[in-house]
């Protein structure tokens, strides 16, 4: 997997000197995590974060994307913890353009997830932390809505996000995640 990561860095970073696109975006978003807890259970829940991404072009309607996103629950439901998450990822984001207002895209996200300030049972042999890392991927999309020159509506994005993070039953979690906020285009530095 890590192969994988590093040879879709490079291949993001050599594109971007081939970038067409006339914008780069940065964008700040509100984003609620529907995930699932406690070990054994689905009493799943819904945890409160922010994310923050910047996109660069680069070839036609295709950018490069670089996320980093937190959530938090105080208490998690029917378990006397709580839980943080801390992710980092870079993708790919196709853009659909169009004559409206409207600016639907897809993305696919790939990186890391860091859990904390919960429980995390180890394997045989090993005490459980409160911490872990693992593997963690977003596919979805959205909608962006034009406001002015520089400033769109990030109206909807939703992404299937899926993690590793230990939990006893299979180390996976399929989640749901929505979002919306504000996005900030600026002239990309290489177009006229």
């Amino acid at each position: 997997m890590k192969r994988i990561i590093v040879a879709l860095l490079i291949v993001l970073s050599a594109g971007a000197a081939l970038a067409q696109q006339p914008t780069m975006d940065i964008a700040v978003m509100y984003s609620a995590l529907h995930t699932n807890a406690p070990v054994g259970g689905c009493d799943c829940f819904w945890m409160n974060g922010g994310t923050a991404e910047f996109s660069v072009p680069v070839w036609k309607n295709l950018s490069a994307v670089a996320e980093v996103g937190g959530q938090r629950i105080g208490m998690i439901p029917g378990f006397d913890t709580g839980l943080s998450l801390l992710s980092g990822m870079g993708g790919l984001r196709l853009r659909v353009p169009n004559h409206t207002i409207f600016q639907p895209f897809a993305q696919g996200l790939f990186g890391g997830v860091h859990g904390f300030d919960g429980y995390f049972p180890a394997p045989v042999g090993r005490y459980p932390t409160s911490y872990d890392t693992s593997f963690a991927m977003a596919l979805g999309g959205g909608v962006d809505l034009n406001v002015s020159k520089h400033l769109w509506i990030r109206a909807f994005q939703a992404d299937y996000h899926y993690s590793e993070i230990r939990n006893v039953q299979g180390n996976m979690q399929n989640q749901f995640r929505v979002s919306g906020g504000v996005v900030f285009r600026f002239q990309h530095l290489g177009s006229s």
